[in-house]
């Protein structure tokens, strides 16, 4: 199997060497990944406004008042990549709200769409879970991904929705340790080698 083929669906863990505060300890879900460039999300990105205070100020979901008592609204909003920083995306599990217009399949049990039925089923659940609403995502251009990966820039890892759903703010070091058996140092590494 390819490096091109065997990306996606599935995780990218920022390495120390990246050096883009963007992506500084940032856990990426992979979505696409084919000759047109890769495309995902930052799934650990910094905590910005609650989804009420976004939908406010957005005017996106219409009356607020309608989902006055949602859960959904108290959910953080989270930074999902530097391109489009005002597109709003819900990432959720697909066994626990089904699938949307606009729907991108990550894998068989992941979806994300930028489309507001999404949006307005989480307001209308009575105990949304297993989803994360992100504004903005990340893109790389024809075989920019496999250039960064090869210099060491991120670590490929097999897609694990449980850890993309945890509320712990140490995603990054439980994906490290999840993939490589250790520490994040394994990865890291400044000593010479070959292959």
């Amino acid at each position: 199997m390819s490096l091109s083929s065997s990306l996606a669906p599935g995780l990218l863990l920022a390495s120390g060497q990246l050096g883009d505060p963007f992506f500084e300890k940032s856990v990426v879900v992979l979505a696409r990944h084919d000759e047109r460039g890769s495309l995902g999300w930052v799934v650990n990105g910094r905590r910005l406004a609650n989804l009420r205070d976004i939908l406010k100020a957005s005017a996106l979901a219409g009356d607020l008042d309608r989902y006055a008592s949602s859960p959904a609204l108290d959910h953080p909003a989270r930074f999902g990549g530097p391109v489009e920083r005002a597109s709003g995306w819900v990432l959720y599990r697909r066994s626990a709200l089904g699938s949307f217009e606009g729907e991108m399949r990550i894998g068989e049990d992941l979806g994300i769409t930028a489309h507001l039925t999404a949006l307005r089923a989480l307001l209308e659940s009575d105990a949304p879970r297993d989803f994360l609403f992100l504004l903005g995502y990340a893109g790389w251009g024809p075989e920019q991904l496999e250039s960064e990966v090869a210099e060491g820039a991120w670590l490929p890892a097999t897609k694990n929705a449980d850890l993309l759903f945890t509320k712990d703010e140490q995603m990054w070091q439980q994906a490290f340790d999840t993939t490589l058996g250790g520490g994040v140092a394994a990865f890291t590494s400044t000593r010479g080698g070959s292959a």
